[in-house]
């Protein structure tokens, strides 16, 4: 379970600060995502949270979620408005019922600790074929769908991080995924909350796309 994480010399302290040679100018930053806002995950959440405070950046206030892909860089250009424009229509098209979710174990990339999401169905993958059939996603890697706890504020060594999590005893929660949203966040502030764009309901129909 632990054993990526377990290979790396030290975890990644995370830079509370504004990353200007990465977004240029640009203030928002937008992705697709799940939202998490069942009543026992936010207090599994919150408990492992807790558990890992004084390794954590204090002041985490992005709301627990789900990325599904990242939009990137949202620069004010109609091009990028009318890829997500087209992504919403694509996902309407695609009509997904709503379909279930396990949050489970928690586990560790180098710069944040995360509660692993089990997808039986396989929803999120078809999700992100679908996004991703019109705009690229702008990430690199593997995708390893989970839940951020928090960033790391010093460089620790991974086993003591691992025996920390590993004192923590938590049962798998199963929940329904209703929606997904396009959210963006400013990109001056790495630990702030995030603002929901579009929301689009599950199973389709007149009203599966609302605003905010």
């Amino acid at each position: 379970m632990f054993s990526d994480f377990l290979g790396l010399d030290a975890t990644y302290p995370a830079e509370l600060r504004d990353f200007r040679e990465w977004h240029k100018g640009t203030t928002h930053f937008g992705f697709w995502a799940i939202e998490v806002s069942n009543p026992a995950c936010l207090n599994k959440i919150e408990a492992y949270q807790k558990h890992l405070s004084d390794k954590l950046h204090a002041g985490y206030a992005r709301q627990p979620h789900i990325t599904l892909v990242p939009a990137g860089l949202l620069a004010d250009n109609h091009v990028q408005r009318d890829s997500v424009a087209r992504q919403v229509e694509q996902l309407k098209k695609l009509s997904v019922r709503a379909f279930p979710l396990q949050l489970s174990g928690c586990n560790s990339f180098a710069i944040c600790p995360y509660l692993e999401v089990c997808d039986p169905q396989d929803n999120l993958n078809t999700l992100r074929e679908c996004l991703g059939s019109i705009a690229a996603d702008d990430s690199s890697g593997g995708y390893t769908p989970h839940v951020t706890l928090g960033f790391y504020n010093q460089a620790y060594n991974p086993a003591d991080i691992v025996k920390i999590i590993s004192g923590v005893s938590s049962r798998d929660i199963g929940f329904m995924v209703h929606e997904i949203v396009f959210a963006q966040y400013e990109t001056r502030d790495v630990q702030g909350p995030y603002e929901v764009l579009h929301r689009i309901s599950l199973g389709g129909g007149p009203d599966a796309e609302t605003i905010c």
